[in-house]
């Protein structure tokens, strides 16, 4: 969103925008997996169909589901020129994906699903990367996502029940779960791009720009509360706390520090006195 509004450009920005989204595609995996072997732990039914391979079938499916309703989409993007037309498609996809899903095989032994956020996500990743009109679409979507996006984020602050902040124990847990995960992205990216040789400023700057944590953090909260393993036990109560908590922690300073940084990088450059800015100040001329 800081990239956006600001519209930052430079070798920063080049670099932050794919790491942030192969961060969030790792980190879908990783949930799928890590949410598939801590049921088959509450259930006591550990055995490698519960820990390995029903986790790894529904990132399979989930990414094969994605990627052909993305060609699905292209395909009939294509076949439209009215833009109404085209965006009316774009969001049926979007519904007609978490729909599919939600449903859930037996196979013998083996149980499975679908993950809908791995499937979105490749569900837009094919979609823009091989739908010739996909770029136009995109900005346009982006004039009207923003009630969006203040509605998700209402939905997930609702969970967090505000009493939690008088237990010492929940809130030492989201301090250090947001200190560690601070100095980790810090480290992290300054490590791996001094051994990439990358300019000064990106390793100064990088692991700063990646520490705003939203969306996707908040699709998985949201899993997690909506899961009939985890959704009333204690175990899904702390981790939303933690993740909401880190959420509202990371917006209130993030958004401020990437702009910062961005702004230090080059990246972002200020923009020119307009007309009214020199009438209120004429010594500017």
């Amino acid at each position: 969103m800081v990239v956006r509004q600001y519209k930052a450009k430079g070798k920063l920005t080049d670099l932050l925008l794919p790491i942030v989204a192969l961060d969030d595609a790792v980190g879908l995996v990783v949930f799928a997996i890590s949410m598939g072997i801590a049921k088959a732990v509450e259930g006591g039914a550990l055995s490698v169909m519960s820990v390995a391979v029903e986790p790894m079938l529904e990132i399979v499916l989930s990414l094969a589901m994605g990627a052909l309703l993305g060609v699905a989409l292209s395909y009939v993007e294509n076949l439209f020129h009215s833009h109404s037309n085209r965006l009316s498609l774009m969001i049926m996809s979007v519904f007609l994906t978490v729909a599919l899903t939600s449903l859930h095989f037996t196979l013998g032994e083996v149980n499975f699903g679908f993950s809908p956020l791995l499937a979105c996500m490749m569900l837009g990743t094919v979609f823009c990367n091989i739908c010739d009109c996909s770029e136009e679409m995109m900005e346009r979507t982006e004039k009207w996502t923003k009630p969006l996006f203040i509605l998700f984020f209402v939905i997930s602050g609702a969970n967090l029940d505000l009493s939690v902040f008088a237990k010492p124990v929940f809130v030492l847990i989201g301090a250090v779960y947001i200190l560690a995960r601070s100095v980790g992205k810090y480290i992290g990216a300054g490590f791996s791009s001094r051994m990439m040789h990358c300019e000064p400023n990106i390793v100064k700057y990088l692991g700063i720009t990646l520490l705003p944590q939203a969306g996707v953090a908040l699709g998985m909260v949201n899993s997690v509360a909506n899961d009939p393993v985890f959704g009333a036990h204690e175990i899904g109560k702390t981790i939303r706390f933690v993740v909401l908590f880190a959420v509202l922690v990371y917006e209130l300073v993030g958004p401020t520090l990437t702009k910062w940084a961005l702004t230090r990088s080059g990246d972002i450059t200020e923009k020119p006195a307009g007309k009214t800015a020199q009438r209120k100040n004429p010594d500017r001329e």
